[in-house]
């Protein structure tokens, strides 16, 4: 759904969009989200993209695997320019008016990119269905939140499946 760069109004537009993508590049588009994008020309070829953007992705616990919704409810609020401000040169050292920016190739914008970024931008680095989790045991697999397994901890100078190691070294 890209839009040409020459049929955004001098007053801008409004774009409401309700629809699934794919977040996590798995070939299938399986997160719903709603957001609402003001998209104001500001010369130059820049563009001020305001918004807010909501979705319900599902995402996998770090500690236990189980797979749990997490909500997102985002505002954003991005300057767009068109790639051709960084110059020619094949590297080019962002200035500080520019690390707060976002780039575009060529005569469109995708918003669907500027939402799936932010969308990104926004899942925790290490997702828990719980601050509570207790994970899977070290030793067994089984799921400590729903029954204790009673495999022995290690004490602090055993490292679990690696101890049969310390035996090696000796040789």
């Amino acid at each position: 759904m890209a839009m040409k760069i020459n049929d955004i109004p001098p007053e801008g537009l409004t774009l409401e969009l309700k629809q699934k993508l794919d977040l996590f590049d798995t070939g299938t588009a399986a997160t719903a989200f709603t957001s609402i994008l003001e998209i104001k020309p500001t010369g130059a070829g820049l563009f001020h993209i305001k918004g807010r953007v909501q979705a319900d992705p599902e995402l996998e616990c770090s500690r236990c695997l189980k797979v749990f919704t997490y909500h997102i409810d985002t505002e954003l609020d991005i300057t767009l320019a068109p790639e051709k401000v960084l110059g020619t040169a094949p590297e080019h050292e962002l200035g500080r008016s520019e690390l707060d920016m976002e780039f575009y190739q060529g005569e469109e914008i995708e918003p669907l990119d500027i939402v799936k970024e932010q969308l990104l931008i926004t899942v925790p680095m290490v997702p828990l269905h719980g601050p509570d989790c207790k994970g899977l045991c070290p030793v067994c697999g089984t799921d400590r939140n729903e029954t204790d397994c009673g495999c022995k901890k290690d004490s602090p100078g055993e490292f679990g499946a690696f101890s049969a190691l310390k035996d090696l070294l000796k040789k």
